[in-house]
């Protein structure tokens, strides 16, 4: 194993193993976004299952992960909302986009969706159809206003249990690559 005492080492060790280093350090970047978007998804509720399909790991630079819910009702979910508060936004306001698709993906009165076709656009059935959604929706809205919705903290979580793993595994990495290789002075460890 390659070791580094002094500042001079340092560069020189960096200088020898800095690119499979990078290469190693990315590897596991990779590897444990992917294990906390699978830990996010174990803890998010599962009733909404919008809510935990969204979540993904979105790459912003070589080193560094964004893991996120992709659903505009994530905080509300995660930090909860308290009665009396303003509620949901309006039926037709864009922001009430993912709630509207949960709402569809969970017909009325509960059971699986059904595999059907959807009416054609304009005609009265499809009418029917957005009056039914609106309904519900409005009636997910009062129930929200009145009753508040329950905190169900996923992503905190997630962040405090990945924690350690993250250091302790980077770490592991960084030896992987020094073990590998021969030392600064050039002799083999």
């Amino acid at each position: 194993m390659a070791t580094v005492n002094g500042s001079h080492q340092i560069v020189v060790a960096l200088q020898q193993h800095g690119q499979d280093m990078e290469r190693e350090v990315a590897d596991e970047m990779a590897g444990l976004a992917q294990r906390a978007v699978r830990l996010m998804q174990r803890l998010a509720p599962k009733s909404r299952s919008t809510l935990w399909t969204s979540i993904a790991a979105h790459q912003n630079s070589e080193f560094d992960y964004e893991i996120r819910p992709g659903v505009d009702y994530s905080y509300y979910a995660e930090k909860g909302v308290k009665p009396g508060g303003k509620g949901l936004p309006r039926f037709f306001d864009p922001a009430s986009a993912s709630i509207v698709d949960w709402l569809k993906s969970h017909p009325a009165g509960g059971g699986k969706p059904k595999r059907q076709r959807a009416p054609a656009f304009g005609s009265k059935a499809f009418q029917a159809a957005m009056l039914d959604l609106r309904d519900r929706y409005e009636g997910l809205a009062w129930h929200v206003r009145h009753h508040g919705v329950k905190a169900q903290p996923f992503v905190e979580p997630t962040a405090k249990e990945m924690e350690p793993v993250v250091l302790q595994r980077l770490n592991l990495a960084v030896r992987r690559v020094l073990a590998a290789r021969p030392d600064a002075s050039g002799s083999a460890a």
